[in-house]
């Protein structure tokens, strides 16, 4: 489960911009991510959780919101909204797909205080 070690990274990322912005604490993290990232939501919340716990972070939330992700197909051109269990061209059935996006996690806002 590599959630678990994101998590951690993120984690560190928060503390660091929370101390060069002299926060005396964080209320919530926002993170976009994308449905071709590999990242499972529901994982990276769970794992949130368990790196937070007994840290000043305790109560800061993280706040997810999916990014559909993007194919082109390299055969006919056709860009389509793209699904990990499904990778294939809608139109022409083609497996020659390059992902437009929809492949990054960032973080779009820290609220702190």
């Amino acid at each position: 489960m590599h959630e678990l070690g994101l998590c951690d990274a993120l984690l560190k990322k928060v503390k660091q911009i929370a101390e060069d912005n002299e926060l005396e604490g964080v209320n919530s993290v926002s993170l976009d991510i994308g449905t071709l990232s590999g990242v499972v939501p529901n994982f990276m919340a769970d794992c949130w959780e368990a790196v937070i716990d007994g840290t000043p972070f305790a109560e800061t939330k993280l706040l997810i919101r999916s990014v559909p992700g993007i194919a082109q197909c390299l055969d006919c051109g056709l860009s389509f909204e793209a699904n990990l269990e499904k990778l294939v061209c809608p139109a022409c059935s083609s497996l020659k797909l390059n992902p437009v996006s929809g492949r990054d996690m960032t973080i779009t806002e820290i609220e702190g205080y």
